[in-house]
């Protein structure tokens, strides 16, 4: 695992979320330092990714606090707002990849969009991403001619490329057999281990989280239970932690704040 600092880099505090009478957080809490590796876990359904999206601004929390550094993301709008999303990338589910176009062409669509590169640059730091997981023999590839593997490598690269401070990644394993799991898995502890950035990782995957993270959070009825590193939380006496980890139904508990161990 990377060597995170204390200074938290993302912060949440007391944020709700609700759509209608569907109240997915409640009060949640939570921070990622420099560095820092968190794995959100929790069944489908229990809103892990409007948790992603209030971090990088994509939906506003009903009340509470959402910090990226210095900016505070409910308020921000603009130029502030852009500036987020350049230090904090989002890895979709999906990959989202543009079908019509090569591997190459969409890991540098980015750059293209912010017009901020010339375009020999903007080849070079492309290939040069590619290279660093072995993509640039696929380069010209389009995303169908490629594995879902594959894909998932390319969508990384994307991001990669906008060299952010921080990747949101939401359910990374998603559709993939066991080995291209682990292969995933085990990219994005490189990735993190190699560039030392902070993520912030959904998943219902429990060998994936156990793979990458530096401590581990529970979302249950709106809140984060027990974050804790990967060995406090395996061995957490935590009931609904306990029913996950056996994979049942996570009884309904009262929820305090959430315990962070360092």
């Amino acid at each position: 695992m990377s060597a995170a600092s204390t200074q938290p880099f993302i912060e949440l505090r007391d944020v709700y979320k609700s759509f209608g009478d569907n109240h997915v957080l409640k009060g949640l809490d939570v921070s990622v330092a420099e560095g820092e590796t968190l794995v959100i876990l929790g069944a489908s359904g229990t809103g892990k990714s409007v948790l992603l999206k209030t971090i990088i601004g994509l939906l506003k929390p009903d009340r509470g606090s959402v910090r990226v550094g210095d900016v505070d993301v409910a308020a921000a709008e603009g130029d502030r707002l852009r500036e987020v999303r350049r230090q904090v990338a989002y890895l979709f589910q999906t990959g989202a990849l543009v079908n019509w176009m090569t591997v190459r062409d969409n890991v540098a669509l980015p750059l293209v969009e912010s017009r901020r590169m010339q375009a020999a640059e903007i080849r070079r730091r492309t290939d040069d991403v590619l290279r660093s997981l072995d993509m640039l023999e696929a380069a010209e590839r389009l995303p169908g001619e490629i594995s879902g593997g594959m894909r998932k490598r390319a969508a990384l690269c994307r991001v990669l490329v906008q060299e952010p401070r921080a990747i949101l990644y939401d359910e990374p394993t998603a559709g993939l057999d066991p080995i291209l799991s682990r292969t995933v898995g085990e990219l994005i502890r490189d990735v993190q281990h190699n560039e030392g950035r902070s993520a912030v990782v959904v998943t219902h995957d429990l060998a994936l989280a156990f793979t990458i993270a530096d401590r581990i959070g529970l979302h249950h009825e709106g809140k984060l239970v027990e974050v804790a590193p990967p060995d406090a939380f395996r061995t957490s006496q935590h009931p609904v932690i306990r029913s996950f980890l056996a994979g049942t139904n996570a009884p309904r508990a009262p929820l305090g704040p959430p315990r962070a161990h360092r």
